[in-house]
C-alpha cells in the first residue's frame, strides 16, 4: 500500500484534504506542495509509483481536475485521487477518462470516521511558503561511527545561528550522542521524558528544549541509555512539531539505523550522508544510501560528504561510485583539521571553532549555504550569501598584481 502522499490544495483546505485520504488510505503520511508545479516536481524527484497523488478543494490557480489530469498523464503517481466538494457525472467522467483513480465527494466520508483515522505521525508536513509553513529538515547519517558527523551537526548550528537562523537540534543517537558537550553543556535534555501515555508528545513538550547558544535549542538524546527504546516512537512527531516552530532543523543520528533514524531519514529534505576517507568507506556509505532508498528517499535529496580529507587534494576530481542511492549524489569535501578540532568540540568551544574559521569551517559552512539554497532557505545575510558563494565580494584579478605587492 502507498504510505507516503503528495497533496495540493488551498491552505484553507489542508486538513479535509489529510482527513479524506486518513479515511480511504488510513496510517498514510501527507505531505503538503506549494502549488500544482511543485507537486509534479515533487513526484518527479520520486521513484515511479511509489507515491501517490491527492489533489482538491484549491481556490485558485491550476482547476483540480486539469492537475489531476496532469498528474495521471505523467504516470508517476501510484495512485491519483481528486477531493471535490460536490461530483457531478460529467466531472466524474472526465476524471475516469484522464486516468484520475478516485474522486471523492466529503460528504461521503462520514466525520466521526475521518476523525478515528486521523495520521499517526501528527499534522503533516507542509512544504515552506512565503511567511508560513515548515523549515528545512537536514538530516546527517552514516554507516559507521567515528567519522565527524557529530561535529559537522555542531558547527553547522553555529553557523547558522550566526546568519540569524533559529536552529532546533535533534540528537537521535538516543543511548550514547553527546551532541550537547560540544556546546559544554553538562547533561542532555531527555527525550524520554516527553512521552505520554498515549504515545504523543506531551503538553509543555517546548520547554524541555536545552538553550546551547543564541539562536539553538537541543533536544536529546535520552538521559539514562536504557530508556532509548521508549523515545524512539517520538522522533517523527517531534520534527514536525519543530520544523513548524524553528527556522532550520538539524538532526544528528546514530550509525545505527534504529526506528528513530530511519523516521528522521524519510522525513528529511536533504540526507547527508558522511564518511571519512579511510578504506572501506564508500563500502558502509553504501550500505545507508541503499537503505535510504528503500526507506523511499528520494535520490535527489542525497547528498554525500567525504570529510577528513588531505587539504592538498580538495581541488580534485572525485567520481562517486554508481551504489544506490549515490548514482547522483554531489560530493562535498571537508579537510582534516587535526586533533584541535575534536579537543575543542570536547571542551564545548565550537562556537570559538566557529569565530576562529579556517579551511574546515568554510567548507562546511558551504555545504550548509549550498544545501540551503536549493531549499530555498538561504538568509539573506551577507555572510550566508558568501558563504554560498565564496568569489562573492573579492576584487577583480590583476594581471602581475602579487608581483606588484612583493615589488
Amino acid at each position: 500500500m502507498t504510505r507516503l502522499w503528495i497533496g495540493c490544495t488551498s491552505p484553507r483546505g489542508q486538513e479535509e484534504l489529510e482527513r479524506a485520504l486518513a479515511y480511504v488510505k488510513p496510517g498514510s503520511r501527507l505531505v503538503f506542495a506549494r502549488d500544482a508545479a511543485d507537486a509534479r516536481c515533487r513526484l518527479r524527484d520520486e521513484e515511479p509509483g511509489t507515491v501517490g497523488a491527492i489533489v482538491g478543494l484549491s481556490e485558485s490557480g491550476v482547476s483540480d481536475v486539469n492537475l489531476a489530469a496532469a498528474i495521471a498523464s505523467d504516470g508517476l503517481a501510484s495512485e491519483v485521487v481528486l477531493v471535490v466538494r460536490e461530483a457531478s457525472g460529467s466531472l466524474r467522467s472526465r476524471a475516469a477518462q484522464a486516468g484520475v483513480s478516485r474522486v471523492i465527494e466529503l460528504d461521503e466520508v462520514p466525520e466521526e470516521e475521518l476523525m478515528a483515522t486521523a495520521p499517526l505521525a501528527g499534522r503533516p508536513r507542509v512544504a515552506p511558503t512565503d511567511g508560513d509553513g515548515h523549515a528545512p529538515v537536514v538530516v546527517l547519517a552514516s554507516g559507521r561511527g567515528g567519522v565527524g558527523k557529530s561535529a559537522i551537526v555542531a558547527i553547522m548550528a553555529c553557523v547558522a545561528a550566526h546568519w540569524g537562523m533559529r536552529v532546533a537540534l535533534l540528537d537521535l543517537d538516543l543511548a550514547c550522542g553527546n551532541l550537547y558537550a560540544s556546546f559544554g553543556m553538562p547533561n542532555p535534555s531527555d527525550l524520554a521524558s516527553l512521552l505520554g501515555e498515549d504515545g504523543q508528545l506531551v503538553e509543555g513538550w517546548e520547554q524541555e528544549g536545552l538553550p546551547c547558544h543564541e539562536g539553538i535549542t537541543l533536544w536529546g538524546p535520552c538521559a539514562l541509555p536504557e530508556m532509548a527504546e521508549r523515545a524512539m516512537p517520538l522522533a517523527a512527531q517531534l520534527i514536525d512539531r519543530l520544523s513548524a516552530t524553528y527556522g532550520l532543523v538539524l538532526v544528528d543520528t546514530s550509525s545505527t539505523c534504529t526506528d528513530a533514524v530511519a523516521q528522521a531519514m524519510q522525513m528529511a529534505d536533504r540526507l547527508v550522508l558522511v564518511q571519512d576517507c579511510a578504506p572501506g568507506a564508500v563500502a558502509s556509505l553504501a550500505r545507508m544510501s541503499a537503505l535510504a532508498v528503500r526507506l523511499g528517499v528520494a535520490r535527489t535529496r542525497i547528498v554525500r560528504v567525504e570529510n577528513g580529507c588531505n587539504p592538498r587534494e580538495l581541488e580534485r576530481r572525485v567520481l562517486p561510485r554508481a551504489e544506490v542511492g549515490l548514482e547522483t549524489a554531489r560530493v562535498f569535501r571537508i579537510p582534516d583539521a587535526g586533533d584541535e578540532l575534536c579537543e575543542q568540540l570536547s571542551e564545548g568551544h565550537v562556537e570559538e571553532l566557529r569565530s576562529l574559521g579556517g579551511d574546515a569551517v568554510a567548507r562546511i559552512s558551504l555545504l550548509l549555504a549550498a544545501l540551503l539554497r536549493e531549499l530555498g532557505s538561504l538568509p539573506e545575510s551577507e555572510d550566508a550569501q558568501r558563504a554560498a558563494d565564496p568569489r562573492r565580494g573579492r576584487g577583480p584579478r590583476r594581471l602581475f598584481g602579487r608581483r606588484r605587492e612583493v615589488a
